[in-house]
């Protein structure tokens, strides 16, 4: 709890999402913000507010996943055992992004085809797209537009990384994903506000102000790699500036923009990310338009693979 504390003290990067950039000033929180600000940080101080847990069906396969004594075998078992998550993983039987020399007629193919890593992920992917069970329609619909716009940051994430080779394709797919992870702790506690405005942009805004700190600490208390959280950490901090070469943030940010055409076409250019990811992805050095039609038939794919429509 004190790292959380810490963590939910340091100040919210407040941006616009339309990223003025020219100004790169934070914008002005309106007091039911802070106060529902205030109130999430003492409820995640004293435990009220809980932070999803992953369920343990995903959890026994993360475990199976990590022991190099597991076999195909219990892994099909344990993932049988959830028809769901058996479904998610038999649609990509037949995908583009299994390559091999025939199709795969069962989930242990799949499960072969797929390896350790990719699994990993798409199981924690799958499992992460159903913590949300919220009920209120103004919030469900809110969540699925960020679902998607996850699954779709997630897309230009992976074809990125291929790229530039600045992180692991499944890792910079997860970092992609993850990002805005904050967002599911805030709308379930907004359930317990009903009047906090409901309007979609009241209601994205306040996502926007508040789901890096949050998602901060979600995925510390899951123990993700640094590099994943720092991921959450710099979600908007868009003039963020540090030595060296691209890391996992700066491929994730970049992604953000490409997968909106408003951002590509209006302040991609002038993102300090896009300057040091373009330093290692010639690709990137085209007009934004160009470079996005050219990424979005790949991306579709990939969008598929995290369950995407």
């Amino acid at each position: 709890m004190e790292h959380a504390r810490r963590t939910l003290e340091k100040p919210v990067p407040l941006v616009n999402p339309a990223f003025a950039m020219d100004s790169m000033e934070p914008s002005s929180k309106p007091l039911a913000a802070e106060a529902l600000r205030f109130a999430l940080y003492n409820r995640f101080l004293k435990g009220e507010a809980k932070i999803p847990q992953m369920p343990e069906a995903q959890l026994r396969i993360r475990r199976l996943l990590s022991d190099p004594r597991s076999s195909l075998e219990q892994l099909a078992r344990v993932i049988n055992a959830d028809p769901p998550l058996a479904a998610y993983l038999m649609q990509f039987a037949d995908s583009p992004l299994l390559r091999g020399s025939r199709p795969c007629a069962s989930l242990r193919d799949v499960l072969a085809r797929l390896g350790t890593r990719r699994l990993g992920n798409l199981v924690f992917s799958f499992g992460v797209r159903n913590l949300y069970i919220g009920k209120e329609p103004a919030l469900q619909r809110l969540f699925r537009a960020r679902w998607k716009a996850a699954l779709e940051r997630a897309a230009f994430s992976a074809i990125l990384a291929q790229h530039s080779q600045v992180a692991d394709v499944d890792d910079a797919m997860l970092g992609g994903l993850l990002q805005d992870v904050g967002s599911l702790p805030l709308l379930a506690e907004l359930e317990r506000w009903p009047h906090y405005p409901r309007e979609p942009e009241a209601l994205q805004q306040l996502c926007e102000w508040l789901s890096g700190d949050i998602g901060v600490v979600i995925m510390t208390v899951w123990k993700l790699p640094t590099v994943m959280i720092e991921c959450a950490r710099q979600r908007t901090h868009w003039a963020r500036q540090h030595d060296g070469a691209a890391d996992l943030a700066d491929l994730v940010q970049v992604a953000h923009h490409l997968r909106d055409p408003q951002l590509a076409a209006e302040s991609l250019q002038r993102l300090p990310a896009f300057d040091r990811l373009s330093a290692v992805c010639p690709m990137l050095r085209q007009p934004a338009d160009a470079l996005r039609a050219l990424l979005t038939e790949e991306a579709a794919l990939w969008q598929r693979l995290l369950g995407g429509r």
